[in-house]
């Protein structure tokens, strides 16, 4: 054996220094330096979008857990080399955010695109993916915050940030975005101002150019205090009830503001009834003609109901009978005058030829009516002729005035005070007629 062999076994036997119980002391390998492009003789290459994308993602989802820690949470996991950091789950949340967070929110989102595009655009632009990882762990950040979620809510489970990320929260900002012109207030009834303003121009020009109506004893309306006007009714849609309405804001010394009763057909058609609900229409029953005339409103009626729209073009102009005289029992509790109206020309805006009631039931509808533009023409059928309007009004019912608050209860003067009012508004409509002439539509 030789001196050196001798020495090397010498150092392999020798004990080591270590105290006695002290832990051993791990081996350290020093790190691996990767080889360079001049080493290697291959030639760099420059990262490709994609792997833009994933790094900026990587590097939002560690800096917002590690914003969320330091907010009072949990200690951020150490990051491992090449592994993901997780996300929490998100939980579904009611909550809506603030507008302040909902402004902050769209224009972080802005700068993101502009930001992401000019990553996209420019390749190898240092400045421009360092600007999108700062806006992309500022928006993990805000996503994560707890200014979204209540106490309650985290209680029970809820992710910060979930509202953000919910459907529901979406389909909330696309109803807030439908009622963006509808007025804060409404009455007790529907009645929206804000939006009769923003259609009375149309009405006025349907009004006075369209069905150019004109209106006769309207000084027989009082200026103020209640009144019940007792109306003929005709054609399909109730143009009638909005024409008198506007005619008399038109016309009116006091621009009295008419208050119109409608029926259920009417009042809960789709579109229809929320239309004409928010321009003064009133669903038809006691309860509410009696509100409306003891907050001293002028009120019409339209005592046909139903049968007055629907009659056919042949029997036009032909009151039906008025029902079993509610309209007198109201007008009697209340001390109120009764003053008939005749409407001509809103027979003629839907000529009726035919009654379908095959589908109807299916439609939601009573009966399906045929006229000479409907449904052949599609929806533009739904469009009125324009057929030449006259208004009269008459004076007040004088047979009223002489009966107290109990005659209400008596049902066989109510059917003979109904058949009067009925046998005046039939005379002021065929008076009325007559003098607007034969030519309906010229």
């Amino acid at each position: 054996m030789s001196e050196s062999d001798t020495s090397d076994a010498g150092r392999r036997k020798r004990p080591s220094a270590r105290r006695p119980g002290a832990e051993p002391v791990a081996k350290v390998e020093a790190p691996k330096t990767p080889p360079t492009a001049e080493a290697t003789g291959v030639p760099a290459q420059s990262p490709t979008p994609a792997t833009k994308r994933a790094s900026t993602r990587k590097a939002a989802a560690t800096v917002a857990v590690r914003a969320k820690a330091r907010a009072g949470h949990a200690p951020p996991p150490p990051a491992p080399t090449g592994a993901s950091v997780a996300m929490p789950p998100i939980a579904q949340s009611d909550e809506t955010p603030s507008d302040g967070a909902q402004a902050e929110m769209q224009e972080v989102e802005r700068d993101l695109d502009a930001l992401l595009g000019d990553v996209q655009s420019v390749d190898g632009d240092a400045a421009a993916r360092k600007r999108a990882a700062e806006a992309m762990s500022y928006l993990a950040s805000r996503l994560l915050s707890d200014e979204s979620v209540s106490a309650e809510q985290q209680k029970a489970g809820a992710q910060p940030g979930a509202s953000y990320l919910s459907l529901d929260y979406y389909l909330r900002q696309l109803g807030q975005m439908g009622l963006r012109h509808r007025s804060q207030q409404v009455d007790d009834f529907g009645l929206d101002t804000t939006y009769e303003e923003r259609v009375r121009p149309f009405l006025e020009l349907m009004c006075n150019k369209y069905f150019r109506a004109e209106i006769e004893g309207i000084e027989h309306i009082p200026s103020q205090g209640r009144a019940l006007l007792v109306c003929n009714h005709g054609g399909s849609l109730p143009w009638d009830s909005v024409m008198l309405r506007t005619a008399l804001r038109q016309h009116h010394p006091a621009h009295r503001a008419l208050r119109f009763l409608v029926e259920d057909s009417v009042f809960h058609a789709p579109f229809l009834g929320a239309f004409i609900n928010r321009i003064g229409a009133v669903r038809a029953c006691q309860e509410n003609a009696e509100r409306l005339l003891r907050a001293e409103e002028l009120v019409a009626v339209f005592p046909e109901g139903q049968k007055g729209s629907a009659k056919r073009y042949s029997d036009r102009y032909r009151l039906q009978r008025f029902g079993r005289g509610g309209y007198i029992k109201l007008a009697l509790r209340t001390a109120t005058p009764v003053i008939p109206v005749a409407v001509i020309g809103a027979e003629e805006t839907y000529p009726l030829l035919y009654k379908v009631k095959a589908f109807s039931k299916a439609l939601g509808m009573s009966y399906m009516p045929v006229t000479p533009t409907f449904p052949w023409l599609g929806p533009l059928g739904l469009a009125p002729l324009p057929s030449r309007w006259r208004i009269a009004i008459g004076e007040p019912v004088t047979d009223l005035a002489q009966y107290d608050e109990g005659s209400a209860g008596d049902e066989i003067l109510v059917g003979e005070l109904n058949e009067r009012v009925r046998s005046q508004v039939q005379r002021l409509v065929s008076d009325t007629r007559q003098r607007r002439g034969l030519r309906a539509y010229l």
